[in-house]
């Protein structure tokens, strides 16, 4: 295999700012267990109302706003909202769309929904040519882009949003800009060089992010490269980690500031000249990553709440571990190496295996009717004084009901 000098790029790298002074020396293998009482001090568990209306199927994503859960039920296609109390409240649902996404946006206090016409099917290579060369300036036609406003004095008023030509491409909101993601090799770009982010702003390019060098037979050829986009509570920022980047950086309109910069062992980290080589045919592409099958590929779920990071790691095998990452002390902690008390009900320790979302105050997670049906009596076995909410959950459950939410309360960092 021919290696490509990399210098070209680096030269155009933008400068990154630090969060961190120092790398974090982690090995995931040797992540810790703990008691959940040690880092929770209480729990609650809030029952989604299950109506006709109300009941969903497959959750592609779980939102928990200042006073909503917002569900996207992807077999359904629609977005439902809750109060903070399980209350089933509304629906919303697009004709001739299917919803792709959804993002909280708090300043808005609204949703930012992106929807795809089911009468276009618009492969990448097109997508990447339409945004190159079309002379188009409103591509509402194949993209949709709304804030769904949460305010009770607007009843959920959709507000369409402008739709530049770069929402072909996957597509975040972050204060008023639009964040594409570009995945791979682009044949109708003109220049050597191409940027995988890109801040919009009236369908410019204002800021570029993370570039590569646009030839054939390099990684971005062969396949996509994914990045993991997070939300923070911070309607400024996103946390972003790049594939085979063991780095989290937080991106604002402003910025690119590297935020957590871990090191894991060597067998569980790509070679440093993958990006830079050369393959001559896919086949040799996928067996240099194939061989590396233990390799973390992507940290995501990335919930960043006080002084705690929530996180899970995929390697290119598809196995997937759930950890906690604890800043005052930079001890690494394996989520499925908790042991559940009754801090938290004796809940299975598999719940924490889905802390995804958070509040200013907990963090949450999810169980399944089905699943706490099956702990019900060990449950009240071990609870001698459960919360009369939940006894009275419990006495009342059904497996056909919506999930439940457990809202967990973090204690308070002990760091001096």
């Amino acid at each position: 295999m021919r290696i490509l000098t990399w210098f070209a790029c680096l030269a155009i790298c933008p400068m990154f700012l630090w969060g961190q002074d120092k790398a974090l020396y982690l090995n995931p293998e040797n992540a810790l267990g703990f008691k959940a009482s040690v880092i929770f001090s209480e729990a609650e568990l809030i029952p989604l109302e299950t109506t006709k209306a109300s009941s969903f199927n497959n959750v592609q994503n779980f939102l928990v706003t200042p006073y909503h859960f917002v569900l996207l039920d992807n077999i359904a296609n629609a977005v439902l909202i809750f109060d903070k109390q399980g209350k089933f409240l509304y629906k919303y649902k697009k004709k001739k769309y299917r919803i792709t996404g959804v993002q909280y946006v708090g300043s808005q206090n609204a949703l930012f929904i992106k929807a795809l016409n089911k009468n276009y099917t618009i492969p990448e290579l097109k997508a990447q040519q339409m945004i190159e060369q079309s002379v188009k300036t409103d591509f509402s036609k194949y993209t949709s882009l709304e804030l769904l406003h949460l305010d009770k004095a607007t009843n959920y008023r959709v507000e369409s949003l402008p739709t530049p030509r770069y929402a072909l491409n996957n597509i975040f909101y972050l204060n008023g800009y639009y964040l594409s993601v570009s995945s791979r090799y682009n044949k109708y770009l003109k220049d050597t060089i191409d940027y995988h982010l890109d801040l919009i702003k009236n369908d410019q390019i204002v800021k570029s992010y993370f570039p590569f060098i646009n030839l054939p037979k390099l990684p971005p050829y062969y396949s996509n490269v994914n990045f993991s986009i997070n939300n923070t509570l911070d309607d400024n920022s996103l946390l972003i980690q790049k594939q085979f980047d063991n780095t989290i950086y937080r991106l604002t309109p402003d910025s690119l500031y590297l935020e957590y910069k871990f090191v894991f062992p060597a067998d569980q980290t790509m070679t440093g000249d993958f990006q830079s080589t050369m393959f001559r045919s896919n086949i040799e592409h996928n067996a240099a990553i194939n061989k590396n099958n233990k390799v973390i590929s992507e940290l995501n779920n990335l919930v960043e709440h006080k002084h705690l990071l929530f996180f899970s790691a995929r390697a290119v095998n598809y196995a997937q571990k759930n950890y906690l990452f604890n800043s005052t002390d930079n001890k690494l902690y394996d989520l499925g190496k908790i042991t559940t008390d009754s801090i938290v009900y004796n809940l299975p320790p598999k719940i924490f295996s889905s802390i995804t979302e958070q509040d200013e105050e907990y963090v949450y997670t999810r169980i399944s009717s089905v699943d706490l049906l099956k702990e019900k009596d060990k449950l009240i076995a071990q609870n001698k004084n459960l919360p009369e909410r939940t006894k009275d959950l419990l006495a009342k459950l059904d497996k056909f009901d919506n999930a439940i939410v457990i809202k967990l309360k973090v204690k308070p960092s002990t760091a001096k």
